[in-house]
């Protein structure tokens, strides 16, 4: 394989970042090949490794980089999450560990956004449900004033909670988000490193 080809299999491979950073990746490795002389191709790619691992190492430190950044949002993060599915798919390793990995992976991924669904919606749902309480508290007034006043309370309490819980929920989903993606980094990185040991 020459250098032609290497690079034109890593552009596919990356094919799903954002072109200036396939650009900037294809350019370096260009220039990396440029630096050791025409000549020595086969030593270059030999030293690099199959396009399939340069390629995932690629994406994989693009999934930090973008959580790296200073805006962090919930989409940010299932990009990341999404450049790191890749990035393992484009590892040259085992077809049984890659099964394992990518079954672990879909494991984590939808435990976690179980349990951040469940608590938007038990945050949701307080506000709610007091908003129902005061309605009834009102509705009871003329007729048992204690009763009224318990719904009313009980209402304002949980309108309260909801309110208070929110920005922790919020806080949560982010910081489980990243570390999600924190950790399939470096399960990812010790896969790679493990293989090109056996290569070496």
């Amino acid at each position: 394989m020459g250098r032609e080809e290497y690079l034109k299999k890593l552009r596919s491979k990356i094919r799903k970042m954002p072109k200036e950073e396939i650009e900037a990746a294809i350019e370096y490795y260009d220039e990396y090949f440029e630096e050791a002389g025409e000549d020595s191709d086969d030593s270059v790619i030999k030293r690099l490794g199959s396009p399939s691992s340069v390629a995932a190492q690629i994406l994989a430190d693009h999934a930090v980089k973008d959580l790296d950044a200073e805006t962090r949002s919930a989409k940010k993060s299932l990009s990341s999450i999404w450049f790191i599915i890749l990035a393992i798919f484009a590892a040259p390793i085992g077809l049984p560990l890659l099964l394992v990995l990518f079954l672990l992976i879909l494991t984590l991924i939808i435990v976690c956004a179980v349990t951040i669904f469940t608590l938007f919606l038990f945050v949701a749902v307080l506000p709610i449900s007091g908003l129902f309480s005061i309605i009834a508290g009102f509705g009871v007034l003329l007729q048992h004033w204690q009763t009224s006043l318990f719904f009313i309370g009980i209402g304002s309490l949980a309108i309260g909670i909801g309110m208070l819980l929110y920005q922790p929920v919020v806080l949560f989903s982010k910081k489980t988000s990243i570390a999600i993606v924190s950790l399939l980094k470096r399960v990812f990185d010790k896969a790679t490193y493990k293989y090109k040991g056996v290569l070496r």
